[in-house]
């Protein structure tokens, strides 16, 4: 099954075992994953809330492709977090 992620996860099978990952590198790319992740209840909760798309067929990854988040949101990177020592700091007013 094709599926594009919005998030990063990882998902297991029946039996707990890890079968398929999304990594940030891999996050909103088209990737082909097995089955069995269907029976990880994660899958059908991203599925739900949309942070995970299954494209059944050429038409849906095409319309991925064109409009790979809900409602056309681009992707943003996360701000820095203020303890973050590579974070820029505010330039100071005169």
């Amino acid at each position: 099954m094709l599926i594009l992620s919005r998030v990063c996860a990882e998902f297991h099978d029946k039996s707990g075992t890890p079968v398929f990952k999304v990594t940030p590198k891999t996050r909103l790319t088209f990737q082909e994953a097995p089955e069995a992740i269907r029976d990880d209840p994660l899958f059908a909760m991203l599925l739900n809330d949309r942070s995970i798309e299954v494209a059944e067929n050429n038409a849906r990854k095409k319309e991925l492709e064109n409009d790979p988040l809900p409602g056309g949101d681009p992707v943003q990177s996360p701000a820095p977090s203020p303890a973050d020592p590579g974070a820029k700091k505010p330039a100071k007013k005169p």
